[in-house]
């Protein structure tokens, strides 16, 4: 069985509510965390799931990744 890991991606343009569900609703089988203030989005992936596909797909969604690390 695999294990689940939390990763923190910091983006930029996180700038309403809005952009918070947008994050939500695309994500929503991750359990994302949305801190609007920071740009931090903490979710919760399985171990066979790759963080370099979440960034790419935030990016898709018009969400830059500067980083992004274990949580």
């Amino acid at each position: 069985m695999s294990e689940n890991k939390k990763i923190k991606f910091t983006v930029t343009g996180i700038k309403c509510g809005g952009c918070v569900s947008k994050i939500e609703n695309n994500f929503q089988d991750y359990s994302p965390v949305v801190e609007k203030e920071t740009g931090e989005v903490v979710m919760v992936l399985a171990e066979d799931t790759r963080p370099i596909e979440i960034k790419k797909k935030l990016e898709e969604l018009g969400f830059p990744v500067q980083s992004f690390v274990k949580a």
